[in-house]
């Protein structure tokens, strides 16, 4: 009897000095990393910093010459507008004459509607119609409907020119049948026969040609019926991100320099950043009091479950504790006596899901030292 219980208390320290020993090696290890990533942290903020100032440096700079060329190519472009409202005036004041048959310098509603007839129409015979039953038709008017049908059409032209260009565009960069040429099966002196179980030869089946009697038009609709399905596909591409508004070189020179300053800013933030939540997450678990002698450190990432009657319940140590899935406390620190000393025996898990309109659940864990 005194032998067993010696054995069990001599297996039992020698477990606690196993513990101790790992959870020594874990700080150090804990603390070697707090050293390396301190030292790194300091070193990319340092870095980050003069990053951040060079950007700054160079973004006034860059803003103001990006605004006043935006200024400038607002105002080109309300030049232009107004340039193309004068010329769509000066076509409607000409298409105004054909409908104005008598040329009497005013539009009857039978003229009115004649136009709206003829194919030459730029009016909507419905539109045309409406003014009539209206009852007033003023020259003006007409004038403004006449301008909007121009730069309707205009505006449909240019779209569908832009399509066109960019169909023909994505045409160039697809392969074209007639070039793709099929690499020819090699020639063999002998085919080996094939025989099978039953004693009879296997008779090989011939391999279909692909392509071969195609005539030209053939090819055409092959290559239509391609290059439809891929631009379907890429129909559906994201936009690009990057302004393709065209500065003069100085102000573009200014927007390279603050673009590639940035890009450098956020690459040295990424990597700082990085750094710095590694160094926050080896100084959290290095806050953790793992006992005197770091040999409560074992338990870390171990979980243990109990099912009673009701209930499963999970525990895993320095970290939550559950009741069937339901969170019954985050792990907070151990219980500290009524005398004020920590005695390491009993952890507390608290701020759980709160009870049905009572407190938040929470969990105390005896724990017994070998």
């Amino acid at each position: 009897g005194i032998n067993a219980e010696y054995g069990e208390s001599s297996y039992r320290f020698q477990t606690r000095l196993a513990y101790v020993a790992d959870g020594k090696a874990s700080k150090a290890r804990r603390d070697q990393d707090i050293a390396v990533h301190a030292a790194e942290e300091e070193k990319l903020r340092l870095e980050l910093e003069e990053r951040s100032s060079y950007k700054e440096q160079v973004e006034g700079p860059a803003k103001e010459a990006k605004e006043a060329a935006k200024a400038v190519l607002e105002k080109v472009e309300a030049e232009k507008q107004d340039a193309q409202k004068e010329t769509n005036r000066a076509a409607a004041e000409e298409e105004l004459g054909r409908i104005d048959k008598d040329n009497n310098g005013e539009i009857s509603p039978d003229e009115l509607l004649d136009y709206g007839k003829s194919e030459e129409s730029l009016l909507p015979y419905e539109e045309v119609a409406e003014l009539v039953e209206g009852g007033e038709i003023e020259t003006a008017t007409i004038v403004d409907m006449i301008q909007t049908q121009i730069q309707i059409r205009k505006e449909e032209k240019e779209r569908v020119e832009a399509e066109e260009k960019k169909k023909a565009e994505k045409r160039a960069k697809k392969p074209n049948l007639r070039d793709i040429v099929a690499t020819p099966a090699p020639v063999e002196d002998s085919e080996e026969e094939l025989w099978g179980e039953d004693g009879k030869k296997i008779e090989k089946e011939p391999l279909d040609e692909f392509e071969e009697d195609l005539e030209p038009d053939e090819y055409d609709e092959m290559e239509d019926e391609y290059r439809e399905e891929e631009e379907e596909d890429e129909d559906e591409s994201v936009s690009p991100v990057r302004n393709t508004v065209s500065y003069d070189p100085e102000t573009q020179k200014l927007i390279d320099v603050f673009e590639e300053a940035e890009t450098l800013f956020n690459e040295a933030k990424n990597r700082h950043d990085g750094v710095k939540r590694q160094l926050e997450e080896v100084k959290k678990l290095s806050n953790i009091d793992f006992g005197p002698d770091e040999e409560f450190f074992v338990l870390k990432g171990q979980c243990f479950e109990k099912r009673d009657e009701q209930y499963k319940y999970k525990l895993c140590p320095f970290d939550r504790s559950d009741q069937d899935g339901t969170n019954i406390g985050k792990w907070d620190s151990w219980e500290v006596g009524t005398d004020g000393i920590n005695k390491h025996n009993v952890m507390m898990y608290t701020k759980g899901n709160s009870c049905w309109q009572g407190p938040q659940r929470s969990t105390r864990s005896r724990w017994f030292a070998v």
